[in-house]
């Protein structure tokens, strides 16, 4: 089955915008994935593109938690997909999925939040003010129970687009528009805005064991980063279960020295596939693995090779090169 990201059906009645970030909060309680959930139905249905920001708001949950959640919400978005009807495009190409990368802040390697703001294309943000500002100068909490008390608390969704634009501005990108989830889930209440701000909460760094360091705010224990990681695949579609597994790739690789290898198996291989004719051909399987790992980090560049596989094991499974690994990330 097919879905899509719903384009306008009349012209006014649903903007359509090219590339959206939507910003979630790292969840503390089943309410919060109610409202990020929320938020990705409400950009999904109004981009072609998504850029997904997961914002742990000064917490430190683990690696481990992060790539869980990671997996979390592109299942979100999957289901978010299927239930949206499905149009033909403009110019009557087929339907598909958003283009979608998931970027929680201080995943190692992950670009960070400032990076997409930075995007050419980037022309909306999604949100909500109970997690893009309302910023308290007295460091009490934030949320909309500051916005009366005068010097307390500035800000929300209209605001960090209004700051973002001007960011914008001086560097010669068109601005962005704000995109506000309507209507919001009531359980989102000023009441679970304090609760954000509770020390107690699990993801504040109560998962975290004795043999984990803090690598830009996130718990990282001495056996998730590797020097020589290896991950292989067909490939085909860059679906959204690829983008779990390259992401559990990047997110493995020490970001000092570490390097990543990504097979992609030959055309060749692929002949007794189910609808092998539909594959698309190397090149353009490897294409769309570079694409979505240069979004999702671009700093890793000249750390990353491909490579066509035309046997089950890859460098690997060589003599010559096997021994030079110390991690393969698999499904």
């Amino acid at each position: 089955a097919k879905a899509t990201c719903l384009y306008a059906i009349q012209e006014g009645q649903k903007k359509q915008y090219q590339h959206t970030l939507a910003i979630l909060a790292m969840p503390s309680t089943s309410t919060d994935k109610i409202a990020n959930e929320a938020i990705l139905n409400q950009a999904v249905e109004h981009t072609q593109k998504l850029s997904v920001v997961l914002r742990a708001d000064g917490k430190n949950p683990s690696l481990a938690r992060l790539r869980q959640y990671v997996g979390e919400v592109y299942s979100t978005l999957w289901d978010v997909a299927m239930d949206q009807p499905s149009s033909a495009n403009n110019d009557g190409g087929d339907d598909g999925f958003c283009d979608v990368v998931v970027y929680p802040q201080n995943l190692p390697n992950a670009a960070p939040e400032q990076w997409i703001n930075h995007a050419p294309d980037l022309d909306s943000v999604c949100s909500h003010d109970t997690i893009c500002g309302w910023v308290s100068e007295s460091a009490l909490g934030r949320g909309l129970a500051y916005k009366s008390i005068p010097g307390q608390g500035v800000g929300g969704l209209d605001a960090h687009v209004m700051a973002l634009n001007a960011d914008r501005a001086q560097r010669d990108l068109k601005p962005v528009q704000a995109i506000h989830v309507d209507p919001w889930p009531l359980g989102q209440s000023s009441q679970l805005l304090m609760d954000l701000d509770n020390d107690d909460l699990s993801v504040n760094g109560n998962d975290a064991d004795d043999s984990c360091q803090l690598i830009g705010g996130v718990q990282v224990s001495s056996d998730c980063l590797f020097e020589q990681v290896a991950v292989g695949g067909t490939f085909d579609g860059m679906h959204y279960g690829h983008r779990k597994l390259l992401t559990l790739a990047v997110s493995s690789v020490n970001p000092v020295s570490g390097k990543l290898v990504v097979g992609v198996t030959v055309d060749q291989m692929l002949q007794k596939k189910a609808y092998a004719d539909q594959i698309p051909n190397l090149q353009e399987r490897m294409e769309g693995v570079r694409d979505f790992i240069y979004r999702l980090a671009p700093g890793i560049k000249n750390r990353v090779r491909l490579l066509p596989i035309s046997d089950e094991y890859g460098p690997p499974g060589t003599v010559e090169y096997g021994r030079n690994f110390d991690a393969l990330v698999l499904s």
